[in-house]
């Protein structure tokens, strides 16, 4: 995604058009995520850790 932006754009200010961390951090502190799909994550996490071995 970066390249694309980076070669296509005329004029790139890589602070907001590569990648903007503080319209991300907004978007993550607003966002509450449902209890099933942390339940559902966390079923599948848990399942793929039981064949693993150190």
């Amino acid at each position: 995604m970066f390249n694309r932006v980076a070669t296509n754009k005329p004029r790139i200010n890589p602070k907001s058009d590569l990648f903007d961390a503080d319209k991300v951090r907004k978007t993550m502190n607003q966002k509450e995520v449902d209890p099933e799909v942390k339940k559902r994550k966390h079923a599948k996490a848990m399942a793929a850790l039981k064949n693993w071995k150190p």
